[in-house]
C-alpha cells in the first residue's frame, strides 16, 4: 500500500500479495478477494488489471462503511491452460478516504474528480494452479484436440481439391456459338413465360369483372322483389278469393227457398 504509513493502512487486503485460480480453466474459475476499511471514515475502492478481457469482476468499483468489510468476485475466463507460459497478469487495488461531506451515488464521476495523488494503491500477482494429473489430462486432450482438427482439416481440403479437379474435368467446353444459342433460347424461354403471366393476369381481370356484376345483378333482384312484396295489396286477393264462395252460398239460399215456398204452395 503507497502513501501511507505501515502502521495506519485504512485498507487490508486478502489474500495480500497473489490471487490464486486453480485448474481446469477449460471452465470458469472464481477466486474472492476480501477488502476490510480500518478506517473510521468511508472508503472507497477501484480494482484495474492488465488483462480486462480475461477476468470478469463484481464488483470492480464499490464502498466499504468505517470498520466494516467487503468481498470481491473474481472470475477467470476459460483459456487453454499451458503450464509452461509464464503468467504475467496482476491486480491493483485503488483506494481513497471519502470526504465527509462528498456524495457517494454515483462512484464513477467521483473517482474521475478525485486527484491521483490521493490514491493509494496495492498490488497482486496471478497463479495458476494446476493439479498433476488434471495437467497431465488436459494437456492430452489439448493436443489430440488440435489433431484430430488437423486431420479434419486436411481431410476437408483434399476432398474439396478433389470435388473442383472432378468438376473441371467434367465440364463441357462450348464454343461461343453454342453459348449465344443457349443464351437467346433462354432469352426466348423467359419472354413466353412472360407472356404467359401477362395473359393469366387479364383473365383473371376479367373473372373478377364478372363477379361484381353477378353480384350486382343479384343485388338488384333481390332489391326489385323485396319492393313488389311490400306494394302489393292483400286485400283484394282475399276479395278474389272470397267471390265464388258467396255467389255459391246465395245459389243455396235460393234453392232452399224454393222448395219452401213450393212446399207451402202445394
Amino acid at each position: 500500500m503507497n502513501k501511507t504509513p505501515q502502521f495506519d493502512v485504512p485498507l487490508t487486503i486478502e489474500p495480500e500479495h497473489e490471487l490464486r485460480f486453480i485448474g481446469p480453466f477449460s471452465r470458469p474459475v472464481v477466486t474472492v478477494m476480501t477488502l476490510k476499511n480500518n478506517a473510521s471514515g468511508t472508503l472507497v475502492f477501484k480494482i484495474k488489471t492488465t488483462a480486462p478481457k480475461r477476468y470478469c469482476v463484481r464488483p470492480n468499483i464499490g464502498k466499504i462503511a468505517p470498520f466494516r468489510s467487503t468481498q470481491v468476485e473474481i472470475c477467470l475466463q476459460p483459456f487453454m491452460y499451458d503450464q509452461a507460459e509464464k503468467n504475467k497478469h496482476k491486480f491493483m487495488v485503488q483506494s481513497v478516504l471519502a470526504p465527509p461531506d462528498v456524495d457517494l451515488t454515483d462512484l464513477n464521476k467521483l473517482w474521475r474528480e478525485l486527484e491521483p495523488d490521493t490514491l493509494m494503491d496495492a498490488k497482486l500477482k496471478c497463479v495458476f494452479e494446476m493439479p498433476s494429473g488434471e495437467a497431465n489430462a488436459e494437456n492430452n486432450n489439448a493436443a489430440g484436440n488440435v489433431g484430430t482438427a488437423g486431420n479434419v482439416g486436411g481431410t476437408i481440403v483434399a476432398a474439396s481439391q478433389g470435388m473442383t479437379e472432378t468438376m473441371k474435368g467434367d465440364a463441357p467446353k462450348l464454343s461461343i456459338e453454342e453459348q449465344s444459342s443457349n443464351l437467346s433460347d433462354a432469352t426466348e424461354h423467359v419472354e413466353s413465360l412472360a407472356a404467359e403471366l401477362k395473359e393469366m393476369r387479364d383473365q383473371v381481370s376479367e373473372l373478377r369483372r364478372e363477379n361484381l356484376h353477378l353480384k350486382d345483378q343479384v343485388t338488384r333482384y333481390r332489391s326489385s322483389t323485396a319492393t313488389k312484396q311490400m306494394n302489393e295489396p292483400y286485400a283484394p286477393v282475399l276479395a278474389e278469393k272470397q267471390i265464388p264462395v258467396f255467389y255459391i252460398a246465395i245459389a243455396i239460399a235460393a234453392a232452399l227457398l224454393g222448395l219452401l215456398l213450393g212446399k207451402f204452395l202445394l
